[in-house]
């Protein structure tokens, strides 16, 4: 697999085929929504999956941080998926995740997702910083998304963006993407989730009423310029959404 960079703002790269972006400043990897555990309660709910996904979820962010050379993965909220306290299987995904990123950097930082409840134990044991709100960094404003807040130029996640394309036959495709939308003259970079059982929301066709972060919510980002990833091959920038409807 041949990784390329794509300038999605400045000093802020895609990471192509990764579902995550790279500071160059900070030398940091970051990536959103990994969900980790939500495998296991599909599992419980008598829902089979064909594979497990924590390899190809580790790999995603491991690898690109490989590539780059970073010295940093910054973890942007939804580390794990349970609300509640976690079984010991969530666990070992988390503890996988982090003892296999420490082989490639010196440092984790994570930024709290709603999703995250209980795991300020675990990152505690582990000496990993747990930011409650944002983490400024390289001239970004990173948040999870879920609680509003706006800065000139911010990186969240939350949303997991997805677009859906119509083949010639009429058949739609959807993809993840990454999204740069302009906000209030702010610049906000939303991030797909890394995890691969997550759908994510149709940006191109969902009303903003029912987008999920309260940043976008309600929000005209027809303008916004998407990234799609086509998994295992490439990420290629399309036209703006409004373009796709």
């Amino acid at each position: 697999m041949q990784e390329a960079t794509i300038k999605l703002g400045k000093g802020l790269l895609i990471v192509s085929p990764w579902p995550v972006v790279y500071l160059e400043q900070d030398k940091a990897i970051v990536a959103a929504d990994i969900h980790l555990g939500l495998e296991d309660k599909l599992e419980h709910e008598g829902i089979s999956l064909p594979r497990t996904f924590l390899p190809q979820i580790i790999q995603s962010i491991v690898q690109p941080a490989r590539v780059m050379g970073a010295s940093k993965i910054i973890l942007l909220g939804d580390v794990k998926h349970e609300f509640g306290k976690p079984e010991e299987a969530e666990w070992f995904s988390v503890k996988k995740l982090i003892k296999e990123a420490f082989k490639v950097v010196d440092r984790i930082e994570v930024v709290k997702g709603n999703h995250d409840n209980y795991i300020a134990s675990i990152l505690g044991e582990m000496n990993i910083p747990l930011h409650s709100y944002s983490l400024d960094i390289s001239n970004y404003t990173l948040a999870h998304g879920h609680l509003y807040t706006m800065g000139k130029k911010m990186i969240i996640g939350h949303e997991h963006p997805a677009v859906s394309i119509k083949d010639d036959f009429g058949l739609k495709h959807r993809y993840k993407a990454f999204l740069h939308a302009k906000i209030e003259g702010n610049d906000i970079y939303i991030l797909p989730s890394v995890s691969p059982i997550t759908v994510g929301t149709d940006m191109n066709e969902t009303n903003s009423s029912e987008f999920l972060s309260p940043i976008l919510n309600g929000r005209d980002i027809s303008n916004a310029i998407p990234y799609l990833i086509e998994p295992g091959s490439a990420v290629k920038r399309f036209p703006s959404l409004r373009s796709l409807r």
